[in-house]
């Protein structure tokens, strides 16, 4: 199987999340919670991701990765969710 690593765009790195979790529907058509099972999926494999007592502790890096690809891949996700607020 092909790691994050190997990806060289959004739509490679959603495509292989989705396979891995078995997603099939098209972006267009994905639930708000197969979209949160892909995006968790690929955090947990960000080089700055870290675990502390059993809790994924997402690095700088690695949330603006998430937030581009959501961005990119998932606008009205992204818009519904006010993901792009900053708080």
């Amino acid at each position: 199987m092909k790691d994050i690593s190997s990806c060289s765009n959004t739509k490679e790195l959603i495509a292989l999340a989705k396979e891995v979790c078995s997603i099939t529907k098209p972006n267009s058509e994905m639930t708000d919670d197969e979209i949160r099972t892909i995006v968790h999926w690929i955090f947990e494999r960000l080089p700055d991701t870290s675990w502390e007592d059993g809790k994924m502790i997402a690095g700088r890096a690695g949330i603006d990765l998430m937030l581009f690809v959501t961005m990119n891949e998932f606008p009205e996700f992204y818009q519904e969710h006010g993901l792009g607020q900053y708080n």
